[in-house]
């Protein structure tokens, strides 16, 4: 696919950015840049962040990092590939960016100004938001939370947060329950669409609705996974999920422990371990 108007790629998530346009391979793309709505249609996302101390504006659209902003990106890249092991990238310079998984559930990036609000409710519908991060991550990134917090309460979006340590897949695997309680909850109050993000939307968020769509869409964890990372190109950790579903279905003090299972251990489960893992993740609602 040829460029459009002056070339200024970056790669993303394995896609690849050109003046402003996200290029899809096959799927149909929403991007916007600039404020301004290219494409309405559902699948992937970015919204530009603007003149905010993070990216400089460069004629023609494109994003010029600050040189803090670039070595924080390369720094963040590079413990993703070394812990995650996957080729994928976050640049926070093209802002926050999302994919539609379900007509009632989103996994995206972090969101990083109060106008990113503003766009998840009035453009996709989003009444809640649940965020996985630390406070040391939005920290990192610069993000002022208070804003976005209070602007979502302006909005009577709900903001929950159910942080998990980033790139640590035991920390993942302790907090899945939680989570997922809080984004089933969201999603079975029906006002408007869930938004569950971590900082790239790549490891923790993704993972967080692939553990929702197996043990409460009748998927075994295989599907689940493949249906999201077709969506949206990630690398989430399928073994904490697998340890999160194996911690809810067997409280016995006798049973084997996880880690001496093979890797297709609780890849799948028998209705009554669903039912079970169901009643149990909704038992957390409020905690």
């Amino acid at each position: 696919m040829g460029a459009v108007g002056n070339s200024c790629c970056s790669s993303v998530f394995g896609i690849s950015f050109e003046q402003g346009v996200l290029l899809p391979t096959k799927k149909d793309i929403v991007f916007v840049c600039d404020g301004s709505l290219r494409s309405r249609k559902t699948g992937f996302s970015c919204l530009a962040s603007g003149d905010d101390g993070v990216g400089e504006r460069e004629g023609g659209g494109g994003v010029r990092m600050s040189p803090v902003s670039k070595n924080r990106t390369e720094e963040y890249n590079s413990a993703m590939r070394r812990m995650m092991r996957n080729p994928y990238e976050y640049h926070h310079d093209l802002g926050m960016n999302y994919t539609l998984i379900t007509d009632s559930l989103i996994v995206g990036s972090q969101p990083q100004k109060p106008e990113d609000i503003d766009h998840l409710k009035n453009e996709e519908g989003v009444a809640y938001i649940l965020n996985l991060q630390q406070d040391k991550d939005v920290e990192y990134w610069g993000v002022d939370l208070q804003l976005i917090q209070r602007r979502c309460e302006e909005l009577r979006i709900r903001h929950m947060r159910r942080p998990a340590r980033d790139f640590d897949p035991d920390s993942l695997r302790r907090e899945l329950p939680a989570a997922v309680s809080s984004l089933e909850w969201a999603i079975s109050e029906g006002k408007g669409r869930a938004y569950v993000h971590c900082t790239a939307g790549l490891g923790r968020a993704p993972a967080v609705a692939i553990a929702y769509m197996y043990w409460f869409g009748n998927m075994n964890l295989d599907q689940a996974y493949d249906m999201l990372t077709s969506k949206r190109p990630c690398g989430p950790n399928k073994r904490a999920i697998r340890g999160s579903t194996y911690d809810l279905a067997k409280k016995d003090p006798w049973k084997e422990p996880f880690e001496s299972l093979p890797e297709f251990a609780f890849c799948d489960i028998a209705d009554w371990e669903r039912n079970l893992i169901r009643d149990r993740v909704r038992a957390l609602r409020g905690a």
